[in-house]
């Protein structure tokens, strides 16, 4: 599958739920439809912002965390939109900073 009927096809899923009232056994059918066209092409690079878009409908139906789910559909609807995605958070530079003084830290502390 392409990039671009991945996008139709997710597109149709975010669709659905933004219907009022949503009907979230066609989202769990279009989810499931989706899933199965992915296994049968198992080269499709899926973003890993759609992969856990389709994982979480049960959240965004429950509307467990409603700000989760706002930021999710917000996410995906600019990767139907554009096509661009972003795939992971990155880490702030301060993380890698503490690492590498807790590594430095770690082996003079073993050696000296």
């Amino acid at each position: 599958m392409d990039l671009a009927e991945l996008r139709r096809r997710v597109g149709a899923i975010l669709e659905e739920e933004e219907r009022d009232p949503v009907d979230w056994s066609q989202v769990e059918r279009l989810t499931d439809e989706l899933y199965s066209s992915l296994a049968q092409q198992p080269d499709t690079v899926v973003p890993e912002l759609v992969d856990h878009f389709l994982d979480d409908a049960d959240i965004r139906a429950k509307a467990k965390n409603a700000g989760y789910a706002r930021r999710q559909r917000e996410d995906v609807r600019h990767f139907v939109q554009t096509g661009e995605y972003v795939d992971s958070t990155p880490l702030p530079r301060w993380t890698c900073l503490l690492a590498v003084a807790l590594l430095v830290a770690l082996l003079l502390w073993i050696f000296l």
